[in-house]
């Protein structure tokens, strides 16, 4: 785009030159201002045409130098990649499994423990394969950062099933809350956003259902965290009050670091897992095949967390098996993208 500032430059040093008297120049002068708008009204239309219809050359060579990077990238973390991946395809069995051999009866039973926790398991296997598509193509930030979202579900199914049905039953209550802030957020700035809100009817009926959750646990339900409070002895919950409950909160450290590439903080601008590798101070805006080793391993040790809360909540010994075999594949893990950072 500098080349178009450069042409109007000269194209305007052009015109004042060719004036003949002080009159020419003021017309000049005062005609530019109109011109500027007139091609500002088509220019960008008929650069974005040029740009689309040149593009697919463009766009082909970046998707084969993006090819070639991610055969290096498999190439150099081979290793551990295959033990992150293997772990994660034993988790997504062992829970299909479990799910499979027990959901009739807690369908009869109407175990809501037990559906939750299957589910929040079954999220956090499809975060695990995110997150090694994120490594596998270069991206070790976006991968920490998706574990944090892994780690959130596993100390919350660790949460509910130390404390039981009713936390499972308050948990799920929480839907309402959500729902209704939601709704009235969306109905708040339909007109900003361009979007169709909720009628009269449906935000009443969210009313109702938040009024009736509020009224069976409580005023301060309606605060983050708010289906936790009565399973803790602190006031005002918080992830962290969560953490520690279950004994995570040793985590903290990485957690916030895996938040500095979240939110727009910093530190993350001046450092990264995809730097770690050079000491110049570059502006990353593609894959880098650095820092890998921190997100995976964490990947796998919160996905053993997760995987083994979800068995024992009723373990045959296959289970048993299956936890002590992830175990010990969850410590290569970590080894092997030691090995491959060396």
């Amino acid at each position: 785009m500098d080349i178009l500032q450069k042409a109007f430059d000269e194209a305007v040093q052009e015109l004042a030159q060719s004036a003949t008297s002080e009159e020419e120049l003021d017309a000049i002068s005062d005609a530019l201002p109109d011109q500027l708008e007139d091609l500002l009204g088509h220019l960008p239309d008929q650069i974005l045409s040029t740009i689309q219809e040149n593009a697919r050359d463009g766009l082909e060579e970046r998707r084969a130098n993006h090819a070639a990077f991610v055969s290096r990238d498999i190439t150099r973390w081979q290793k551990g990649f295959d033990q992150l991946e293997l772990l994660i395809e034993i988790a997504v069995e062992a829970g299909g499994s479990f799910n499979e051999r027990l959901r009739p009866d807690a369908a009869e039973q109407t175990d809501i423990l037990f559906d939750i926790v299957v589910r929040l398991h079954a999220k956090g296997c499809l975060i695990g394969k995110e997150i090694l598509a994120l490594l596998k193509n270069g991206f070790a930030d976006g991968a920490h950062a998706r574990w944090r979202a892994l780690h959130e579900i596993s100390v919350t199914a660790m949460f509910l099933a130390k404390h039981g049905e009713a936390a499972a039953l308050s948990y799920s209550d929480f839907e309402f809350v959500d729902a209704y802030k939601g709704a009235s957020q969306l109905n708040h700035y339909e007109s900003r956003i361009n979007a169709s809100g909720f009628s009269d009817e449906e935000i009443s009926e969210f009313k109702s259902q938040y009024d009736a959750v509020l009224a069976k646990h409580g005023t301060h339900f309606k605060e983050p965290y708010g289906w936790a409070a009565e399973f803790l002895s602190k006031g005002r919950p918080t992830f962290f009050a969560l953490e520690e409950d279950v004994g995570l909160d040793h985590w903290r450290p990485y957690y916030k670091w895996a938040s500095q590439i979240i939110h727009a903080n910093i530190k993350s601008l001046r450092s990264s897992l995809g730097r770690s590798e050079t000491a110049e101070d570059i502006l990353q805006v593609g894959p880098s095949n650095s820092g890998m080793t921190d997100p995976a391993h964490s990947t796998a040790i919160s996905l053993l967390q997760l995987t083994c809360t979800t068995l024992f909540l009723s373990p045959n010994f296959d289970d048993l098996v299956t936890a002590k075999v992830l175990a010990t594949l969850s410590d290569q893990v970590g080894e092997s993208f030691f090995d491959c950072d060396r």
